[in-house]
């Protein structure tokens, strides 16, 4: 039986299970769905609880045609483009930013979302002075939350050398901060997958932590155990779709941070926010017929993501182009040059061929605008840069 077959068994209820496990999950899903336990015990978890629900998109920078600088408009153009979408919430990604360039880059989001749309930030510095710096930043411009991963500042050894790097980070802000749970090998001896879960337990009895996001490469089993262990506590946003309707049955599972959201729905065609608005609302049957009117889409993406975030990397082009199809700035994102050649996909013709005809799939009508929009980014086309102009593009061809 194919994986997705299965899952949609799970969520219709048609499945059967063995062990003596699942009577337990399922005892912690009801639990957590009727609010029980820590998640009320702060005013953040409590915000958490009533603000953080539905579809969450992320944010990727824009820059001038030069690459020399940011594209204020640009990123104003995308974070209104998530609020035309549908989602709650949007979290600024910096990838390929300097750290000043990373204040200006949530500067703006914020100052643009103020009011309208939640906007986050992924703190994820390479040192630990530029992740204290960017908390405090982010509190200053009005940033609403925070996911603190301290990947790249912090290479700890045992488990309570990891627990007390994130409290640090986390203690420095009032802000809600959610957690990341990647596919890791260098904490693989902390937790299946290498998610610490008795260091991600610990953080959760803290005030101001309120979720935690799943990373796309976690396979369901480890979703599992994941939800098993703080779905009583945190919020689980489970960045699979195909995964929500599953461990929704069994647990509050009320947001995703799908990684490119716009993969597999417009602001004509709210697939993705309709399916997590029946989900909330417990209407399973309704959820199943929306989940299948965007699987071709969801599938595509899958197959083209997940080979690579098991390597720690994304098809950052195609990410962009995705966003530009469905009202998105675009633009093409910068060269990354710690990241070894070819491990990056270039966004060739036959890509942007295969995304629309995914996208007619699914009857979603991709812009009509010319590719040189998408190759300069929607806001700088208006203001009359051309693509001759460059000197480069890349990830492009």
């Amino acid at each position: 039986m194919k994986r997705r077959e299965f899952m949609k068994m799970v969520a219709a209820g048609t499945a059967v299970w063995a062990g003596a496990g699942i009577l337990q999950s399922c005892a912690s899903g009801q639990k957590a769905a009727s609010g029980a336990g820590a998640s009320r015990s702060s005013p953040q978890k409590q915000w958490a609880r009533e603000k953080y629900k539905g579809i969450e998109n992320l944010l990727l920078p824009s820059y001038s045609p030069d690459f020399k600088a940011l594209d204020e408009e640009g990123i104003r153009n995308d974070v209104r483009n998530s609020i035309r979408h549908g989602f709650f919430s949007t979290t600024c990604i910096p990838v390929g930013v300097s750290t000043e360039e990373h204040k200006q880059f949530l500067t703006i989001a914020c100052d643009e979302a103020r009011g309208k749309i939640l906007a986050g930030d992924i703190v994820a510095e390479k040192t630990e002075e530029g992740d204290m710096a960017m908390i405090a930043h982010a509190e200053k411009v009005g940033c609403t939350h925070l996911l603190i991963t301290p990947n790249r500042s912090l290479r700890a050894k045992t488990e309570e050398e990891l627990y007390q790097g994130y409290l640090k980070r986390i203690s420095a802000t009032q802000l809600p901060v959610l957690l990341y749970a990647p596919l890791s090998k260098t904490y693989s001896s902390f937790g299946p997958g290498g998610v610490p879960l008795k260091v991600f337990a610990r953080l959760a009895e803290l005030p101001n932590v309120v979720g935690i996001k799943l990373s796309q490469a976690l396979n369901l089993t480890t979703c599992f155990q994941i939800c098993e262990a703080l779905a009583q506590h945190l919020l689980v946003g489970p960045v699979n779709l195909d995964f929500v309707p599953t461990l929704a049955k069994l647990y509050n599972i009320q947001w995703s941070g799908q990684w490119n959201v716009e993969s597999v729905q417009s602001p004509e065609k709210l697939y993705a926010v309709e399916l997590m608005k029946c989900i909330n609302d417990r209407r399973f049957d309704e959820a199943m017929k929306v989940y299948a009117r965007l699987e071709p889409a969801l599938d595509a993406f899958y197959k083209l993501q997940a080979p690579l975030i098991a390597r720690g990397v994304h098809p950052w082009a195609h990410m962009k182009y995705f966003q530009w199809c469905t009202g998105g700035n675009g633009g093409l994102i910068r060269n990354l040059p710690t990241i070894p050649a070819g491990h990056i996909p270039i966004l060739d013709d036959v890509a942007r061929k295969l995304i629309r005809s995914t996208y007619s799939k699914v009857g979603i009508v991709a812009t009509a605008a010319p590719e040189e929009e998408f190759i300069l980014g929607k806001a700088a086309y208006a203001r009359g840069a051309r693509a001759m102009d460059m000197t480069q593009k890349p990830y492009f061809s």
